[in-house]
């Protein structure tokens, strides 16, 4: 496959169309031998980019599409477009395939981000943090839960309203340990405090 992973931005990782073709070729192409077929063959077709550049704006939309539009520059330095899918753009593109490719893209996506080394809704730990710290990982579960589950229509909705609930109980908990309480100090002899 190519390395044809970008990262836009220190938060934004994507994959290109051509890794895109990439993945489903190889998954066509497994499929195939499975079968004891070849590849290409007339039940797996080889892909082609420009096929997949057409169909991207019908999966993610013709007002969404533009906002992922690049190019790239092949060997003999020549430009062509290409797509830099978001993660959630690549598993929708994968998914317009098949489940399997989604959840290979979406696991070959989420390690890059190092998501397999932290789980972002468990708050076991969250009380051994700094507050700055504690807030920030609750703002990212936040982000999380509503990126990947929260999207109208979805049936992961039940998912993010599970998620919903431990994340209210974690900020409840930021808030109280950030609160400074005092004690009652009791009544000083004549009103006045003792130096």
């Amino acid at each position: 496959m190519k390395k044809s992973l970008t990262v836009i931005s220190s938060e934004t990782l994507t994959m290109s169309s051509l890794e895109m073709v990439d993945y489903i070729n190889a998954d066509r192409k497994s499929k195939a031998d499975a079968e004891g077929m070849t590849f290409p063959c007339k039940k797996f077709r080889k892909l082609r980019h420009d096929s997949l550049m057409a169909k991207t704006p019908k999966v993610l939309g013709e007002t969404q599409s533009p906002k992922f539009i690049g190019d790239y520059i092949d060997e003999k330095g020549r430009s062509y477009p290409c797509y830099h899918y978001p993660k959630r753009e690549a598993c929708l593109m994968a998914m317009s395939y098949s489940y399997e490719l989604q959840a290979q893209v979406f696991d070959h996506m989420t390690k890059l981000e190092g998501g397999n080394e932290i789980n972002l809704l468990d708050f076991s730990g969250l009380t051994e943090l700094a507050i700055s710290e504690m807030q920030n990982r609750v703002a990212a579960a936040e982000k999380f839960s509503f990126e990947e589950h929260g999207q109208a229509g979805s049936a992961l909705m039940t998912r993010r309203k599970k998620e919903k609930k431990a994340i209210k109980k974690a900020e409840q908990l930021v808030k109280d340990l950030i609160q400074f309480k005092l004690c009652d100090m009791g009544d000083f002899p004549g009103g006045e405090m003792m130096a």
